[in-house]
């Protein structure tokens, strides 16, 4: 964008309504004729407050491909991905041999010319995640069970879910722990969307290994990393220089790779939060407590990790059918449990 989009309050200073003129100094390169006439019914002006909400849209694209539609280059969504192109910053790291072997036409220039000044200015004001996509999404609240059900309504980013019916949401025959957490989320994910927040980097759990590579497009590292002993996310905290180095990355894998840290940072921590710092895994955390009997119906409730069951209500324990001993010992499991995860919050 102009220099002056960065500028402290260069939207609060801008005059109501907004003339051409105003806009194109504000918008540099990233100026757009056709959204401006679009926006300004041919008057030549905007109310200020939609002229900035457009602004703040376009910011915030929901995925790649939202982004190459704001600037009429969608087609080239395709090419971009199997150069390892991720999110608009993405742009800048691509070698001029690279952008040359995409073959744009002379009005693609042009709208390639505005992409890459926003995407630089999106850099400069370190606005640079990437969407979260939809598996990653229903992973991070324990929801994963749901992606076929979803996919099937027609879902393919986490946004389409605030335009399912209640009647929709029940044909996914979630489980009781399940159908809460969904409650949770779709209410964190309706007041990020009014936010304009499409790429919240926070999650309700670490995601596995596997779903954390594939949303950030390195999925073919899962072999070498398992040949090196990563088998769950917390393990990559373990890799030093020399055997990072081992997995060849390029400058945009190298870059996903680091945006993606700070979810191996949480796994490492929520690693620990098990009740009893010995064991990370469900089992393990069962079989510590001497639960383990209880699996099949935790598992029938929607309960996957140990975090799941704090949604369950006190009264609601006797659903879980326990003999008298390990009813005191769950107690005290659910007791340590919530002392853990309150330190951590």
């Amino acid at each position: 964008m102009g220099a002056g989009a960065s500028a402290p309050n260069a939207f609060d200073k801008l005059p109501d309504p907004v003339d051409e003129a105003t806009a194109m100094n504000l918008l540099g390169k990233c100026f757009d004729r056709a959204d401006w006439e679009t926006i300004t019914g041919g008057t030549g002006a905007v109310a200020k407050q939609t002229f900035i909400t457009v602004v703040t849209v376009r910011n915030h694209a929901p995925s790649l491909r939202a982004w190459l539609e704001f600037w009429r280059i969608d087609e080239l969504l395709e090419m971009l991905e199997s150069l390892d192109v991720m999110s608009p910053t993405d742009l800048s790291l691509l070698e001029e041999k690279e952008i040359t072997k995409i073959g744009l036409k002379t009005v693609q220039q042009k709208h390639w010319g505005k992409a890459i000044a926003h995407s630089k200015y999106l850099e400069a004001i370190a606005f640079d995640k990437p969407p979260v996509p939809l598996h990653l999404w229903l992973e991070s609240w324990r929801l994963h069970r749901l992606k076929k059900g979803l996919f099937d309504l027609g879902c393919d980013v986490k946004e389409d879910i605030i335009d399912l019916t209640e009647s929709d949401a029940n044909t996914l025959n979630m489980k009781l722990l399940e159908a809460r957490r969904w409650k949770q989320a779709t209410t964190q994910l309706m007041k990020l969307l009014r936010a304009f927040n499409f790429n919240d980097n926070s999650r309700n759990s670490a995601p596995s290994l596997e779903t954390w590579l594939l949303s950030l497009k390195l999925e073919e590292l899962t072999d070498p990393l398992t040949m090196l002993g990563a088998y769950e996310l917390a393990d990559l905290g373990d890799l030093d220089d020399r055997e990072l180095a081992s997995l060849g990355l390029n400058k945009l894998q190298r870059k996903h790779w680091d945006m993606g840290m700070l979810q191996v940072l949480k796994a490492k921590k929520e690693a620990e939060l098990d009740g009893k710092n010995d064991d990370a895994t469900f089992r393990g955390w069962l079989e510590s407590w001497r639960l383990l009997r209880l699996a099949p119906i935790m598992e029938e409730m929607g309960a996957y990790v140990q975090q799941d069951l704090l949604d369950l209500e006190p009264n609601e324990y006797s659903l879980l059918k326990m003999r008298p001993l390990e009813a005191k010992r769950f107690e005290g499991a659910m007791i340590a449990l919530e002392e853990e995860f309150q330190q951590w919050a």
